[in-house]
């Protein structure tokens, strides 16, 4: 069989060392010793039993090599067509590939179970065009050393189908050189353990409650009205005008009077 191929049926496989057995059956089927498997770099054995080429380069049985697995009627291809490349990792069509059209210019990536990175330095991904992720369960991004960042040149949206959830171990900040806008369907709770804060450098500002409006104008007047009626209680109640007056009705604080019991006018109150 000098410098011969050869094909042959897979008997037996030494998977640490790379090797395997051939069985010829035009040859009385008779067995090869171990050939070694075309590597350059890569491992993937076959399976017992599935047809392999094998070139014989020198006489007998003894030193050989083999080309790999060919096509036949009992392995044919997943798929197949011009300008298509597909390299299966599994043993079974399907269960771990790498596709590529030319046609379309799509590369794929598919396996059955999980996809894992590891890199001990950088990995950078980059698209000229969208990114998507998709999952159907859980997706999670954790920075065990430092932190997370979202930057986009125009927005950034986050939807949830029940809830979202924005936890700080220290400090968290929400700004906005625009407007900002926080709108609740039911509820809204604001909660702070040590003080609250609320501070408008310009311009009016304004709470709505249940058709009451508390309203501080940019010179800092303050309005407050209600459609039914305001009630202050408290042990002791201060109001203070420094220069001027406080009118209800009407009526002066200050400089109100009464009618005495001679039907006369009564000096404003001291």
């Amino acid at each position: 069989m000098a410098s011969t191929n050869r094909t042959g049926r897979v008997s037996s496989i030494d998977y640490a060392a790379g090797t395997y057995e051939v069985t010829y059956f035009d040859r009385g089927q008779s067995v090869t010793r171990k050939i070694n498997a075309m590597s350059n770099g890569e491992y993937k054995m076959p399976v017992i039993g599935q047809v392999v080429s094998v070139a014989h380069t020198s006489s007998g049985l003894a030193a050989a090599t083999t080309t790999g697995t060919v096509w036949n009627k009992t392995n044919t291809p997943a798929e197949g067509y011009k300008g298509l490349y597909r390299k299966e990792f599994g043993s079974k069509k399907g269960q771990a590939y790498d596709r590529y059209d030319e046609n379309t210019g799509v590369y794929t990536q598919y396996v059955d179970k999980r996809t894992g990175r590891n890199c001990n330095g950088e990995i950078y991904d980059e698209a000229k065009g969208p990114i998507s992720l998709v999952a159907g369960g859980q997706i999670q991004a954790k920075s065990s050393a430092s932190s997370v960042s979202l930057n986009a040149k125009t927005g950034v949206g986050i939807v949830a189908g029940t809830s979202v959830s924005i936890e700080a171990g220290s400090f968290a900040s929400i700004e906005a050189t625009g407007a900002l806008s926080v709108s609740a369907g039911g509820k809204y709770t604001l909660e702070a353990g040590e003080g609250l804060e609320i501070e408008v450098k310009g311009g009016e500002a304004k709470i709505t409650l249940n058709g009451a409006v508390i309203t501080v104008t940019e010179a800092g007047d303050v309005s407050v009205t209600s459609p039914t009626k305001i009630e202050l209680t408290a042990p002791e109640i201060n109001a203070t005008a420094a220069a001027g007056d406080i009118t209800i009705q009407g009526v002066s604080l200050v400089n109100h009077t009464h009618t005495d019991s001679m039907g006369g006018s009564t000096t404003p109150p001291k």
